[in-house]
């Protein structure tokens, strides 16, 4: 369909902070949500070779989540459900759409009232789903890591036999497909409600799947993007014995190095996503405005090696190529890329390659692992959110912690918040790229909304 598909509502959480504008403050003052993590609020008494960590509150993440959903949503379901449920309550208040229950099976008394800048269940606009199905897609990576390594420790070693079991609920809880399920519960959505893993891609896979759906003329409306709460102690190891993980734990907050000489791994970061997406047509009707437009995405496989990508970024850049192709954009319109930019050394530099090789103008760069670690299946949609938010006023994230650029990876770090001004040739376009583990890739085009 030639329907546009545009932006017009934003959820953001992060180790920063809960909330969109909280969250954009704090990244353009170049804050850090990355601090040494404490080993005892593991369940297992293990050394980790690497402390250092990007986490979300899990005082403030229970507090809001109370806050906001009847007590039958969140008593039964795990930390990074609740996260993706505050940010996609967050994305539907500032569409205008309600969040709250549409007459679902789960009931319960509601808690006291939110927390400011908490946006309650409910509303009394129209329906969510009154001009058709709604389509929900979520991305996530690590699953309920730290809820199944608790679960393990309850079964396999607590103190006293009769002590050993695990939670009625342990089974619906630990299963993904409970982020979109809990989401369609909440809102009434009765369109699909997937959960999507490709790895560190999901948020972004998500988003290229919710487009499609919608320019298919499926469905009406989609509630799409990723979160991931990785920091579990055996998630934390693998990573780290993958040797992608820096140690440098001296560096503190500038750890996390993206295509810097310096770099020699990510930091494991922890947070959620959420874009509603609606056909232009849609949004029109009730009143709603644009925030920006999803103009174009493409998902791809790079059918090569699970962990490392193709020499010289060829797969990477040949999925820039195509999302610019979906979108009908010229590569030279290209003004902002929200690079994937890991902090490893192999991928930053065939990502850099790729961006040289396809967009000839040199566009500015953010990479915001920098600041928020990787967040694996949220880290696409968190950069999807940032650059919707941006893109009309031309304006993104700055480049952080790149003090020795690596000659090898010749990009152009955004220094400042604001941007070049789009050229002559057409509206700025902005890309986000998502480049993960299996060789996932997917790249988004967003552009303002008209």
């Amino acid at each position: 369909m030639s329907e546009p598909v545009v932006v017009t509502g934003l959820g953001l959480a992060t180790s920063l902070d809960f909330g969109l504008q909280e969250n954009w403050e704090r990244l353009c003052a170049g804050e850090s949500g990355i601090s040494l993590l404490d080993p005892a609020r593991f369940p297992f008494p293990v050394e980790l070779p690497v402390r250092l960590g990007a986490m979300v509150s899990r005082d403030r993440l229970a507090e809001r989540i109370r806050a906001a959903v009847p007590r039958a949503v969140w008593n039964t379901s795990t930390d990074v459900c609740h996260l993706w449920l505050l940010v996609a309550l967050e994305a539907l208040a500032m569409a205008g759409l309600p969040g709250g229950q549409q007459g679902g099976a789960q009931g319960g008394a509601r808690a006291e009232p939110a927390p400011a800048g908490v946006p309650p269940a409910g509303g009394d606009s129209a329906s969510l789903v009154e001009e058709g199905p709604v389509v929900i897609y979520v991305g996530n990576g690590a699953g309920a890591a730290s809820f199944t390594e608790q679960e393990y420790a309850n079964v396999y070693t607590a103190d006293k036999p009769h002590l050993r079991d695990i939670s009625r609920m342990a089974v619906p809880k630990v299963m993904m497909s409970s982020l979109a399920g809990q989401l369609s519960i909440l809102t009434g959505a009765r369109g699909p409600a997937v959960t999507v893993n490709t790895a560190c891609s999901s948020g972004a896979t998500a988003l290229v799947l919710a487009l499609d759906a919608l320019r298919l003329g499926r469905v009406s409306r989609a509630v799409a993007g990723g979160a991931d709460l990785p920091l579990a102690g055996a998630v934390l190891k693998g990573f780290a014995n993958l040797g992608a993980l820096t140690a440098r734990h001296d560096l503190g907050q500038a750890a996390s190095r993206p295509f810097d000489a310096t770099r020699e791994g990510f930091v494991l970061g922890e947070g959620a996503a959420c874009l509603v997406l609606e056909r232009a047509a849609t949004a029109r009707a009730r009143g709603a405005r644009p925030l920006a437009r999803l103009a174009g995405g493409a998902a791809a496989s790079e059918a090569y090696n699970l962990v490392s990508p193709r020499d010289h970024g060829e797969a990477m850049a040949a999925c820039m190529r195509e999302a610019l192709r979906d979108a009908g954009a010229r590569p030279e319109d290209v003004r902002h890329v929200y690079a994937h930019g890991t902090g490893t050394l192999l991928n930053d530099r065939c990502e850099a390659e790729a961006i040289e090789a396809v967009l000839p103008g040199r566009p500015t760069v953010s990479a915001t692992k920098a600041m928020l670690g990787h967040t694996i299946g949220a880290a696409g949609a968190i950069d999807a959110v940032l650059a919707a938010f941006g893109v009309v006023a031309g304006q993104a994230v700055p480049c952080r912690n790149l003090d020795a650029p690596d000659p090898h990876c010749a990009i152009r770090p955004a220094r400042e918040v604001h941007l070049a001004a789009p050229g002559p040739g057409g509206p700025a376009v902005y890309l986000v790229n998502s480049f993960a583990f299996g060789g996932h890739n997917a790249t988004l085009v967003l552009t303002p909304p008209a």
